[in-house]
């Protein structure tokens, strides 16, 4: 069957693999910038750069092994001449792909993450996952962009433009960001103890694209000791966008619930490419579900310039207010904060 953008675009270890030669693929990002913050002066940054090889091996009868292996790389890290511990676990995975689809095993994005829109601020202070932009909702204030260590997931072929990814997730883990191995947990483990959920219509690239995910997590089996006799924390996510001829608008909708910040968040997007140059614009709001909170607004606006097919210099500037502060530091803090960043990114 014929795979669509959708396929390629629901995420490069995911699909990709599936259409690679047998030969072993290099890839990866570069990114760093100037960035001045609220409180933290001037500094040189490494925005999630990354490295990684990707390939497969046919297998006959449309049977393939697929595996993608990729770390990040704080390129910007180090004191001097020393080198700093910049490696770090991202998605790696192993698996088969076929006509029933593609199964993998290891470490990866979970499909609510992978459900998201065209993220025009993606990796920068202003990433829809910040705790600056959501007001650190979500479980490991991450906003629902959670990368999970062992990870059974399922991607379907695409039928008339809709594809579904599903995967369970065993315990053992901490619950930040990664979801990084922190202990063994005395309890029975199994692949439902978190899951996560996404059907996905169309193509991020062009036309309209329709998302909605879900996640799910035990909390008290996955690494909380004080989340004894607490409800499963739940995470919804529903996004639609169009582009054409330039243009890209998209709008998120998200939902957390049983979380150290209970409440909505949603995200709006519009950037528009005229010849090298692409401004772009984000707007979020954040309810928080708990006494005396107020909602949390944050924006960010942006300019990205094309210096080549793969390379791209940009200038991003981010606002979050007192509210999302207050919420994000459980109200020892209710000061703005402002990042403004300039910066060179080079994909290969």
């Amino acid at each position: 069957m014929k795979k669509n953008v959708i396929a390629l675009a629901i995420a490069s270890a995911v699909a990709a693999p599936v259409a690679m030669a047998d030969a072993p693929t290099l890839f990866g990002q570069l990114n760093a910038g100037i960035e001045n913050t609220t409180d933290k002066g001037t500094t040189v940054n490494s925005y999630a750069s990354r490295v990684g090889v990707k390939g497969s091996e046919d297998l006959g009868n449309g049977l393939k092994a697929v595996y993608h292996l990729e770390w990040g790389v704080d390129i910007a890290g180090g004191k001097g001449a020393t080198a700093s511990e910049s490696l770090s676990a991202r998605n790696a995975v192993v698996g088969l792909a076929g006509g029933f689809g593609t199964v993998l095993l290891g470490r990866h994005d979970t499909p609510l993450k992978m459900s998201q829109a065209k993220d025009l601020f993606n990796d920068g202070v202003a990433d829809m996952g910040k705790p600056a932009i959501t007001g650190g909702l979500g479980v490991g204030e991450a906003g629902g962009e959670v990368r999970a260590a062992n990870v059974l997931a399922y991607v379907s072929p695409t039928f008339a433009g809709i594809s579904l990814v599903a995967a369970g997730v065993s315990p053992d883990m901490d619950l930040d960001q990664n979801l990084e191995v922190v202990d063994s947990n005395t309890e029975e483990a199994n692949l439902d103890d978190a899951y996560s959920i996404a059907l996905m219509y169309g193509s991020k690239k062009e036309g309209l694209y329709l998302s909605a995910a879900y996640n799910n997590y035990n909390i008290e089996k996955l690494g909380d000791p004080g989340a004894a006799g607490m409800d499963d924390a739940t995470e919804l996510r529903i996004s639609a966008q169009y582009a054409a001829a330039g243009l890209i608008a998209n709008l998120a909708w998200q939902e957390f619930k049983e979380t150290d910040e209970d409440g909505t968040n949603i995200q709006a997007q519009v950037g528009y490419k005229m010849g090298k140059f692409m401004p772009k614009l984000k707007y979020s709001t954040s309810d928080f579900d708990h006494p005396g909170a107020d909602d949390g607004t944050a924006y960010a606006i942006g300019l990205d310039y094309s210096l080549g097919k793969k390379t791209k210099a940009y200038i991003e500037y981010m606002n979050s207010d007192e509210n999302m502060q207050a919420a994000v530091t459980d109200g020892a803090s209710n000061d703005e904060v402002t990042s403004t960043v300039v910066g060179i990114v080079h994909k290969f």
